[in-house]
């Protein structure tokens, strides 16, 4: 005989984050992720030199309780990820329902979960060295993404994203639990 537990609903976030969304946003770029290696923080850094016109915040720097990060959230317009291990990605989807842009790698979860605009290629952070190689691509892409953040489409755009999320029950625990048991 098995038992399996399965808990894994954060459809909690649906009820809980829209009240951070605001009218105007600082140029805020949040990484949202914990200190370890294979999330490549030394490309977040190095992409916050490169752009500094756009404020950089390190969240886990920051020691923020939840309240404090679901408003900070509420007040940026970019949530990045260059990792190369996610089991979920909590982060970028609580981005979206913040009414965040999300922009991580066409890799992991994120590949089924996320719209391609919400994407860029696998290979421009599989490192720091491939970082460096596409560098100039990825600064022209973020630095779109922020001017674009405004604009009626970029606003629809995040909201259908919301809408996939919730559709394809990314969101509860049911999809998953289906799998496991088949």
């Amino acid at each position: 005989m098995y038992i399996l537990e399965l808990n894994w609903d954060n459809s909690y976030l649906l009820k809980s984050l829209p009240k951070y969304k605001i009218g105007t946003r600082d140029n805020n770029i949040l990484f949202p992720h914990r200190i370890a290696p294979e999330k490549q923080l030394d490309i977040f850094l190095d992409l916050a030199k490169e752009l500094p016109q756009y404020n950089w915040i390190v969240c886990q720097d920051k020691q923020l309780s939840k309240e404090e990060y679901h408003t900070l959230l509420g007040n940026s317009k970019l949530v990045f990820s260059a990792a190369l291990q996610e089991t979920y990605g909590i982060a970028q989807t609580e981005a979206i329902i913040a009414g965040a842009m999300s922009l991580s790698p066409d890799r992991l979860s994120y590949s089924e979960m996320y719209f391609e605009e919400f994407l860029y290629p696998s290979e421009w952070t599989w490192d720091f060295s491939s970082y460096l190689q596409h560098k100039d691509s990825l600064v022209g892409l973020i630095k779109t993404m922020m001017e674009s953040y405004e604009d009626e489409a970029m606003k629809n755009l995040i909201s259908k994203q919301e809408d996939h999320l919730v559709e394809n029950d990314y969101l509860g625990g049911e999809k998953i639990w289906n799998l496991l048991l088949d």
